[in-house]
């Protein structure tokens, strides 16, 4: 099951009041296929958010709705309230007869409560929404074809406090969120508790190896660095004495040159530990640069 799949599970695990449950319901209806006194329609991959729909039309509406499985490359269900009285019963108690130029798609009395609002987010995420797997990606969208809904959706999701975007793919409009803060606030608004806690944890998991990452890079990096350093300095002393010029080097430069040879993949403050304390780390790491660019001057 993909990660959309788990959440929407959770989701037609939850009981709630009679006035959410009509608001779950209004939500899913809306943003199903089709909403209108020819034909209210909702298309499904997910067999318990059909179970779930039919469950809320029973007890809202008294409605017993058709259901239809299909699909070729993947199953999908089609549920259908096909009796045009039922049909005109419903929109009737939604508000949406005597409908006007100008009135708004979604009617406000219907989610009056802070309650019935996150309960029609919820309904409208069973019918369209999506989540990507967070250990992939952190995303979650609302495809919605209507335009003017879309617009009305997004103002409400800013009204109760979350953060959406909101773009346009080909002729739909989506209305997503990003970054997992945001993703967060909107399963935890929809009641997915569980899934708001995976999702956390997720992240602080990849924000520790990202960080894991980071720091064994930037150890490597140094190594890298330690052990070219060294490579350089040993090349360079192993020249001033082919060329016969290590022995009219000074005693701090040969005492430098010596230490080096000696202890070839030694760190500086290795070296700087095993000459006692003699020299500091930055007299030592002076001389070694010295020796080098004498060497240089030979070619």
């Amino acid at each position: 099951m993909s990660f959309t799949s788990d959440i929407k599970s959770e989701l037609c695990k939850i009981e709630t009041p009679t006035c959410c449950k009509i608001s779950e319901c209004y939500g899913i209806l809306l943003f199903g296929r089709a909403f209108s006194k020819n034909k209210i329609t909702l298309v499904t991959e997910n067999e318990e958010v059909v179970e779930r729909l039919c469950h809320l039309l029973r007890q809202c509406y008294s409605v017993q709705p058709d259901i239809l499985g299909g699909g070729t490359k993947r199953d999908y269900f089609t549920v259908s309230v096909t009796d045009a009285k039922k049909r005109e019963d419903i929109l009737n108690a939604l508000g949406y007869f005597g409908f006007e130029k100008g009135d708004t798609l979604i009617k406000h009395q219907n989610i009056e409560d802070d309650c019935c609002k996150a309960s029609f987010v919820r309904g409208a995420f069973l019918a369209t929404g999506n989540v990507s797997d967070p250990n992939k990606d952190y995303h979650a969208e609302f495809p919605v074809k209507d335009g003017a809904l879309a617009k009305e959706f997004f103002e409400l999701l800013c009204e109760m406090g979350l953060n959406p975007k909101i773009t346009t793919r080909g002729k739909t409009s989506i209305i997503y969120f990003k970054e997992s803060e945001n993703i967060e606030d909107l399963l935890t608004t929809i009641q997915a508790t569980n899934h708001t806690l995976e999702l956390a944890g997720i992240k602080v998991y990849k924000d520790m190896r990202n960080r894991y990452n980071r720091i064994s890079n930037c150890e490597m990096a140094n190594i890298s660095k330690t052990v070219n350093a060294a490579v350089t300095q040993n090349n360079a002393i192993a020249k001033l004495k082919a060329a016969g010029a290590f022995n009219k080097l000074s005693d701090e430069l040969q005492f430098a040159a010596n230490l080096r040879q000696n202890n070839p993949e030694a760190t500086l403050k290795e070296l700087v530990e095993i000459a006692g304390g003699n020299i500091t780390k930055s007299g030592l790491n002076h001389r070694l640069n010295r020796l080098v660019t004498l060497a240089k001057a030979l070619d």
